[in-house]
């Protein structure tokens, strides 16, 4: 049995517990799931478009990760990004800027899609990175990197504008800018934070359609207030994964050897 199958009998035993672990979450959705449908109309449109986007993005995450295997660093990664997806999700939820349908801070429940989708952007960001390398040279990767990171920068100080200054915003918020700013590497990084952006909008598409989170800008819940939580979202959780990524690859990257060592 070769890595790639063994990962991906990991990969869907791991997604088989997290539902057992929370199988009272599963029954309600079923029953949920069977009550908007028999309403016909445009309820069983959305709740349809809501199953498809599911099913694709779960299909997405078995086909994917287990294209590259690489046990040292992945479980590093996954590690990483469970800690850091809690603190992000503990920062939130108990800070008031999102709230989820069954009113934990945080849910446990929602932990796990932290490293999954880490490891998905990992990989979809390999094929990012080869579609780009021969349209972008260093210094267009330096303004665009640049630019992803100001736009980030941005994006998550007028979200959290309410708790700016809290201290535990201070601290996450450090830590992000020390993800982007230690030794970047902007043809590397383009990549990975495109192919996060992209990623983490179709995750947050099914997440706040669904009614499974809420951010609080979604007072009153209109269209262009939806599209802005979703902005956040995309900026703030690729933010994440992207330093989870690097942290986790440079403990594993070989050390170069100085001139007396053998």
């Amino acid at each position: 049995m070769n890595r790639r199958t063994v990962a991906l009998l990991a990969l869907a035993a791991f997604v088989a517990c997290v539902a057992i672990a929370r199988w009272d979450l599963v029954e309600q959705a079923a029953r949920m799931t069977v009550k908007q449908f028999a309403r016909g109309g445009a309820a069983r449109g959305k709740l349809l478009f809501e199953i498809a986007l599911f099913a694709g993005i779960l299909g997405f995450t078995l086909r994917v990760v287990p294209l590259r295997v690489d046990p040292r660093v992945d479980l590093t990664v996954l590690a990483l990004a469970a800690v850091a997806g809690w603190c992000a999700e503990a920062w939130g939820t108990r800070l008031g800027l999102w709230t989820y349908y069954t009113r934990e801070t945080p849910p446990l429940w929602i932990v796990p899609a932290w490293p999954l989708g880490a490891l998905v952007i990992d990989r979809m960001s390999d094929h990012a990175s080869r579609l780009l390398a021969p349209r972008l040279d260093t210094r267009g990767a330096a303004l665009l990197y640049g630019g992803l990171v100001v736009l980030t920068v941005v994006v998550f100080a007028a979200f959290s504008r309410p708790v700016l200054t809290h201290p535990a915003t201070v601290a996450l918020a450090a830590a992000l800018l020390a993800g982007f700013a230690i030794k970047p590497d902007p043809k590397a990084a383009v990549p990975v934070l495109l192919t996060g952006f992209v990623c983490v909008f179709f995750a947050d598409l099914w997440g706040t359609t669904n009614h499974c989170w809420r951010y609080h800008l979604q007072h009153p819940n209109t269209l262009p207030r939806l599209g802005a939580g979703i902005g956040f979202g995309m900026v703030f959780d690729t933010a994440v994964v992207f330093l989870c990524l690097r942290l986790g690859k440079a403990i594993w990257a070989p050390r170069a050897k100085g001139p007396n060592r053998a």
